[in-house]
């Protein structure tokens, strides 16, 4: 985005925050709670059968639709038991863990503890990253738009034990790798987050868990939710993770397993809850207001977080942490979590005074959630996802995707065959259980498509390099480098898949 669009976006955001004019008017339908019990029901019957035909053992799901709420859990939460997912069966939610810690920092700001606005290095001037800009011009609110380019998943290594792990980590950042120029372009970043981890933790004078369950968890009651860093999960209620299934086979051959989080991600994704807590925090998003009816957050503060404040990928921009998509006009923020065995969704559309929360226990979870997700969005506002469109297969836009690309846990290659063109992927979240490879398209915009498969629909964007060579595939949110080796290798040194 060139500078002129982005102090647009700039603008926008502080007229919100400044003055909060008014978002669209309300939009919802006039609807009686079992008018809206009845259309909920509906679709979970169709969630139901979604998730016998993709071989996924349960999911829980709920929906805010104005003053009322609507539950409901299907399947079981392990397989080779018969006890039933429920409203109140504990998940990962994984990175929807990262909306709690950028709602602290908003709850910071309003107290006036923070400024988002601030260099990093003027809160922590010890702080270092290898990139001398980067360290110079990186800001709080940086850490949440994804674009400081550096490598990702730092967070994810381990640090000794003892003491703040959160500064540790921030304490070894001199080391992160500058993968793109200092706010050139925007990919997922769990290093980012982690660390905000630390700056809201170093401001509020507590670890970052702490923070979260006085600020967020007590007042909204959320009383089943937690960080934890077991090495085993609870004996009862919790969904633990299942392996997927692509094309033949039964659900009672999946063999469950559980990772457990590790306390360098915290903030990036440590949280276990419900879909009973997840409405109480998503009520929360929508109105600012705690279990009691107080005021918690401003709406003006909540605007400002969900508001669209840097371009993404795709055409969509990201809020404070939060992914916002524009339904012709009308803002939905949202945000995904994947950890091995699970995924997790959470979407508001604050305009129609509607949130959905979608937790599955599988690694296909993801298509799952979608489905599940666009159908409620559409059942209950009016409004349908408007999905991608492939324009044909066009050598001269795709034979530059052609290679294989590096991604940290995950790796993707693009395949000519004849005139075809197909995509792989391999990931260590999955331990090799991967879609077949599937024919791609390309579209009017210059993305590939998949058009068929899981990943049916998923764009690609290809991106050049630091040095302007077209060797960076961004795909799924993060940025795939083009590398030696076949697409199944990886190296997972020092790595949370490193045994």
């Amino acid at each position: 985005m060139n500078r002129k669009i982005k102090l647009l976006f700039a603008v926008i955001i502080s007229a919100l925050f400044a003055v909060q004019p008014a978002f669209a008017q309300k939009k919802q339908k006039t609807m009686t709670k079992k008018e809206g019990q009845a259309i909920f029901d509906a679709e979970v019957a169709k969630a139901a059968d979604l998730i016998k035909k993709m071989h996924i053992p349960g999911l829980a799901v709920g929906v805010i639709y104005g003053d009322n709420s609507y539950s409901a859990g299907l399947g079981v939460t392990k397989v080779g038991t018969d006890e039933a997912v429920t409203p109140d069966t504990k998940f990962q939610i994984g990175s929807v863990t990262k909306t709690f810690l950028s709602t602290v920092a908003m709850q910071q700001s309003e107290q006036g503890i923070l400024d988002l606005n601030a260099r990093v290095v003027d809160i922590l001037p010890w702080w270092r990253v290898s990139d001398p800009e980067a360290t110079s011009k990186a800001r709080v609110v940086d850490l949440f738009h994804h674009r400081a380019g550096w490598y990702g998943d730092h967070g994810f290594l381990r640090v000794p034990p003892g003491g703040s792990i959160s500064e540790k980590v921030m304490l070894q950042a001199a080391y992160v790798e500058q993968i793109y120029p200092f706010d050139q372009t925007w990919m997922y970043n769990n290093t980012s987050i982690t660390f905000a981890t630390h700056v809201v933790s170093h401001v509020g004078g507590k670890p970052i868990e702490t923070l979260i369950e006085e600020n967020l968890f007590a007042p909204l009651g959320m009383d089943a939710s937690s960080f934890n860093y077991e090495t085993t999960p609870p004996a009862e209620n919790y969904a633990w993770g299942h392996p997927p299934i692509y094309g033949e086979g039964s659900i009672s051959d999946l063999k469950p397993y559980y990772v457990p989080m590790i306390r360098e991600s915290a903030a990036s994704g440590g949280i276990r809850s419900t879909v009973t807590d997840m409405l109480k925090y998503a009520r929360f998003q929508l109105d600012g207001k705690d279990a009691s009816g107080n005021q918690l957050l401003s709406k003006k503060a909540l605007d400002y977080a969900h508001a669209p404040a840097v371009e993404a990928e795709a055409g969509d921009f990201t809020g404070l942490t939060w992914f916002v998509h524009d339904y012709d006009g009308v803002i939905s923020p949202s945000h995904g979590g994947n950890w091995p065995g699970t995924r997790s969704f959470l979407q508001l559309i604050p305009d129609h005074d509607f949130a959905v929360v979608v937790l599955v226990h599988s690694d296909r979870g993801v298509e799952a959630y979608k489905k599940v997700a666009n159908a409620m969005v559409k059942a209950f506002t009016g409004i349908e996802a408007k999905s991608p469109v492939a324009a044909g297969v066009d050598p001269s836009v795709l034979d530059p995707f052609v290679g294989v690309f590096k991604g940290n846990s995950q790796n993707i290659e693009i395949r000519k065959e004849g005139d075809k063109y197909v995509f792989v992927q391999f990931s260590l979240l999955t331990n090799g259980a991967d879609p077949a490879p599937a024919n791609v398209a390309n579209t009017a915009e210059g993305y590939f498509i998949i058009t068929e498969g899981p990943n049916k629909g998923s764009l690609g964007e290809l991106l050049k390099d630091p040095s302007g060579e077209l060797n960076y595939v961004r795909f799924n949110h993060r940025i795939f480098i083009r590398g030696d080796g076949a697409v199944d290798e990886f190296s997972v040194s020092g790595s949370v898949f490193d045994k």
